[in-house]
């Protein structure tokens, strides 16, 4: 962004390029991790990421970022690191907290760029679902090619 603002980028340059945007995983990982300061009730927690989501989206946007895409959180509570958190599920399982998480965060994903129109004057936003295409190849390994996958 200093870039911009430096004048080391222009604006038409920055209107006509795709801004890809995903970021959540981490903040969901580092939520059930058991060290720290307390931990707020799931719903804020969620809620402050999205609204970290809004401003640095109106930050692009301000840019002058007209293509957005808002990609999805995924099953975070499937990936293999999450065996490494106290009260995990078994192996070969999902932590279904953190996927419950994930899909809050997404609906409010989603929110956001419905709302694009009205909050991003110009600019043209969609949404990636990654979290459904990443269920899919785990439920049906066979139909995407995958060979090695575990549950």
């Amino acid at each position: 962004m200093s870039l911009v603002k430096l004048n080391k980028l222009d604006k038409p340059t920055i209107s006509r390029s795709l801004f890809l945007l995903e970021s959540g995983s981490n903040d969901v990982f580092r939520y059930f991790l058991p060290i720290g300061p307390p931990r707020p009730q799931p719903d804020a927690y969620v809620s402050t990421m999205l609204s970290s989501v809004r401003a640095f989206t109106r930050q692009v946007h301000a840019l002058g970022a007209r293509r957005i895409a808002l990609f999805s959180l995924g099953p975070v509570g499937c990936v293999p690191a999450r065996t490494l958190l106290p009260e995990s599920s078994p192996i070969g399982a999902c932590h279904p907290d953190m996927n419950r998480m994930a899909r809050r965060f997404n609906r409010g994903l989603e929110g956001i760029v419905g709302s694009a129109p009205m909050t991003l004057p110009g600019a043209v936003a969609v949404y990636g679902a990654t979290y459904d295409v990443v269920q899919l190849f785990r439920k049906l390994p066979k139909r995407y090619r995958e060979q090695n996958h575990a549950s």
